[in-house]
């Protein structure tokens, strides 16, 4: 090969003169051809990490599987009466509790920097920055499972019909486990029981089976599949009409409306939950927002839109209230009478709705020591309050070529019930949206 014939961009080098590439790993020689090799790699698909930048951090230090309680009070009862006589009785506020438990999460990768050399394109940066997308991701589904636990709970359907008896089997249980017993979560039992409604007959549930998805109930009752079950306290949320309970009762015709975004913002409002810079935040999948875009009350808005600083390029704009947020890891559920609706499940929040509760000084674990120099023990992103720390162990092996790099994240995140003010709901500081 001639220089005039040599790539014009990257490097390259040849490795059939030596048979080193068969006495390496599958994995490893699939990157390291014969002929002509780019010193990059192809970058792949990636999502953007937005839950744990919404998260407000309360770093605490505990041992691992340890459980944290933390404590929110409520609002003393307002008093419009003259007082009878001349001294008033004493008051008292609630409080509420919401707990968190110290985990621990993290993935490690070996590197040969011999065969990283060899590959041209490092593979040690490689891996560094697939560990790096690997800690995003994580952290962002840990924390947009916990919200979306806590704010599409308590709100199910029955899948399986049966005659009469005290078990249900539902779609989810997720808001049925637990009740506040002076402002403290506890398993509901037959002592404490959750209020329910199903199929809009009043009801209670004394037992919950996780594993089964199923209910006891206090009262027997026939099962018919497809009935509404909904807690007390389930948190509010809004479809696109008020006729459809649950995922269940969506068909393909109930899609997304700037109305239902509006009536997410008045409950927020209502239950007077702080903005962020003045807005409340939505987040939304590209199927909404191509249903949006066809909505007429949608488009009007958004004419007269006020750009968003926030999040700059995720942002649709900044206009009835909301600042729109593009967000493709949104969570969907199966949902139709016949199980094969995508519901799609778009939320509008505001301040506090999801708290991250990192370990406090997860980066100086090693100050006490004598080592704290041989390992490299860096603190990064994805969001602020909510940092992973790198680590590089340096090499174990004779030939010192064999390195270790690992993400870990020591934490976790809560979700405030706010159950000490506004109506009987819990969870007020966001709304979850269904539609197909």
């Amino acid at each position: 090969m001639s220089l005039a014939t040599l790539p014009t961009r990257g490097a390259w080098f040849n490795l059939a003169r030596h048979d080193i590439r068969s006495t390496l790993p599958a994995s490893i020689r699939e990157i390291m051809q014969n002929g002509l090799l780019y010193r990059a790699f192809e970058e792949a698909l990636l999502p953007e990490f937005l839950f744990p930048a919404i998260a407000s951090p309360r770093p605490w230090s505990q041992n691992i599987g340890d459980t944290g309680t933390f404590t929110r009070t409520g609002l003393l009862t307002p008093t419009t009466t003259p007082l009878a006589g001349s001294d008033p009785s004493p008051q008292t506020y609630s409080v509420e509790q919401y707990s968190v438990t110290m985990d621990q999460y993290g993935i490690t990768m070996d590197t040969n920097m011999l065969q990283s050399r060899m590959s041209l394109a490092s593979k040690f940066l490689e891996d560094a920055q697939k560990l790096a997308i690997s800690a995003g991701q994580s952290l962002n589904r840990i924390a947009r499972d916990k919200l979306y636990n806590a704010y599409s709970g308590g709100r199910t359907w029955v899948t399986t019909g049966g005659s009469s008896d005290t078990s249900v089997v539902v779609a989810s249980v997720k808001g049925f486990e637990y009740v506040l017993v002076n402002g403290k979560p506890t398993p509901v039992s037959g002592a404490n029981p959750l209020t329910v409604s199903i199929d809009g007959v009043a009801n209670t549930v004394t037992g919950v089976n996780a594993g089964t998805n199923t209910l006891t109930l206090g009262t027997a009752r026939a099962d018919v599949a497809g009935e509404a079950v909904v807690a007390a306290n389930a948190p509010f949320s809004v479809r696109p009409s008020n006729t459809l309970d649950t995922a269940y009762d969506i068909g393909t015709s109930n899609v997304a409306t700037f109305k239902m975004f509006r009536a997410a913002v008045a409950r927020l409002r209502k239950m007077n939950v702080p903005t962020m810079n003045g807005y409340y935040t939505a987040h939304i999948d590209p199927d909404t927002e191509t249903q949006l875009f066809d909505d007429a009350d949608f488009k009007q808005a958004l004419q007269g839109r006020v750009d968003s600083p926030m999040y700059q390029d995720l942002s649709i704009g900044r206009f009835g209230g909301i600042d729109w947020v593009r967000n493709n890891e949104l969570p969907t559920v199966a949902g139709g009478s016949s199980g094969n609706v995508t519901v799609h499940r778009p939320i509008v929040f505001g301040a506090d709705a999801l708290l991250s509760a990192p370990f406090d000084g997860m980066g100086n674990l090693l100050a006490e020591t004598d080592v704290s120099d041989v390992p490299s023990i860096q603190m990064i992103g994805p969001a602020n309050g909510v940092q992973v720390a790198y680590i590089v162990r340096p090499p174990q092996d004779r030939l010192q070529q064999v390195l270790a790099h690992t993400w870990s994240w020591v934490g976790d995140f809560g979700v405030p019930s706010d159950a000490t003010s506004g109506d009987s709901a819990l969870f007020k500081r966001a709304v979850v949206l269904e539609h197909a």
